[in-house]
């Protein structure tokens, strides 16, 4: 890796949604009617983000090795921290939050050997960007529910409903080429 693709804006959009995590959680823990409107500010402000480094890498040829790895991980953290938070403080369920975890400590485990083993660095799935994006929405609404005077129960219902199945189908894609990747085979024969 040279520096020059180390020091890309993607990156740094990327290293700036890592610091906006814990400004995130303090605002969810203590979120009231005066911090509530920089909650949901400043959330947005990270989901956009992460659009936009992708967005910027791609259209400006800034993709990088460091950015394949502290992109993902960007999500991977800002999920985690409020997922644990929505779980423990509030009503998020904790079945999902802990399927979540899971599923991404596995992907996370997958990706580590495969590097360790043959250097590569796999790119998100589209699926795993569609499921991100679900899973932003999720959390969005869980966020804007905090509020006193409002209430999401049933677009909560239905919107974990459909998560999970996006979070099932993205880890079977995950696991399919973590098993292609470790085999050296373009597609992986369910018959061997």
């Amino acid at each position: 890796m040279t520096m020059g693709k180390v020091v890309t804006l993607p990156n740094v959009l990327s290293l700036l949604r890592l610091l906006m995590i814990p400004l995130i959680v303090l605002l969810m823990v203590h979120v009231n009617d005066d911090l509530f409107p920089y909650l949901i500010a400043i959330y947005s402000i990270a989901v956009f983000l992460d659009f936009l480094d992708g967005f910027i890498a791609r259209k400006f040829s800034q993709e990088s090795e460091l950015g394949k790895i502290i992109d993902p991980l960007a999500d991977k953290f800002l999920v985690l921290a409020i997922l644990v938070t929505l779980a423990l403080k509030f009503d998020f369920p904790l079945w999902l939050a802990a399927f979540i975890i899971l599923r991404d400590i596995l992907i996370l485990w997958a990706s580590v050997v495969l590097y360790r083993g043959k250097r590569i660095v796999k790119p998100s799935l589209v699926v795993g960007k569609f499921t991100f994006a679900l899973l932003s929405l999720l959390i969005f609404v869980f966020i804007i529910d905090l509020h006193e005077k409002i209430d999401l129960l049933g677009i909560k219902q239905f919107l974990t409903a459909l998560t999970f199945s996006f979070l099932l189908w993205s880890w079977v894609a995950y696991f399919l080429v973590y098993l292609r990747e470790k085999n050296g085979s373009k597609e992986y024969d369910f018959n061997r």
